[in-house]
């Protein structure tokens, strides 16, 4: 089994695939090893101008330079999101109230 090459925490640049556009140049962070996808590493890596993490495989990623670095407290771990409310969306919320017997509400 193969081990990953880089460690969480390290400096990445991330060469994209055919077909794929990078909007931001620069470094990126590991944030976490992913397991195996077949027989390629998977990692999760997040870039400071960026509001979300990105899945690449290892082979999309090189070791980033001293300068292209990020200051640590650029990089933040993702903010979990907060328990969804459908208030205002029409949705209205089930009654407290038993649900009525249909067969004895039928007219005879």
């Amino acid at each position: 089994m193969s081990r990953h090459l880089y460690n969480v925490g390290e400096a990445v640049t991330l060469t994209p695939h055919s077909g794929h556009y990078l909007k931001t140049n620069g470094a990126y962070v590991v944030s976490a090893l992913m397991p195996p996808l077949g027989d390629v590493l998977q990692y999760r890596i997040k870039c400071a101008s960026e509001p979300y993490e990105r899945v690449v495989a290892e082979h999309q990623l090189n070791r980033a330079d001293a300068e292209a670095i990020p200051p640590a407290d650029a990089i933040v771990a993702p903010v979990k999101p907060a328990l969804k409310t459908w208030a205002g969306r029409g949705i209205r919320a089930a009654s407290a109230a038993p649900p009525r017997d249909r067969a004895a509400s039928r007219p005879r």
